[in-house]
């Protein structure tokens, strides 16, 4: 797992927090999501906030199996940046959701990610389906 080393401003010891390896931060709005997400596709994507430091609290992992930018638009209001990253195939997005929930059990995501119906994909951090 890729960490990013910081200073915490209580102390001053290193702490470690994974990264994401998504794009970002914009703001979760429709023009913060038409600037940044130029073409229809699958994808994941991170919500959440910034700190005064610039660091990034992850809320929420999702994904979109077809139309990322029109499943980010369908979640305008529930926070307030978002992080994303674009797909060829609807599983790379699933592989990808599995990492980033397993690395941040954010408090937004109640279940483990879901496959897409019709496949029998399984989860690369804990095998689950």
């Amino acid at each position: 797992m890729v960490f990013e080393m910081m200073n915490s401003n209580l102390t001053n010891e290193p702490i470690s927090k994974p990264k994401t390896g998504l794009l970002g931060p914009y703001r979760l709005d429709v023009d913060g999501i038409g600037s940044a997400v130029r073409r229809r596709g699958p994808g994941t994507y991170v919500l959440g906030y910034q700190d005064f430091h610039s660091t990034f609290f992850v809320n929420y992992v999702g994904r979109s199996d077809r139309d990322l930018a029109a499943d980010l638009k369908s979640r305008i209001g529930s926070d307030i940046l978002f992080k994303y990253v674009l797909y060829s195939t609807p599983l790379e997005a699933f592989v990808k959701q599995c990492e980033l929930f397993h690395s941040f059990h954010p408090r937004a995501n109640v279940l483990h990610p879901t496959r897409l119906d019709g496949t029998n994909w399984r989860c690369p951090s804990c095998g689950s389906k």
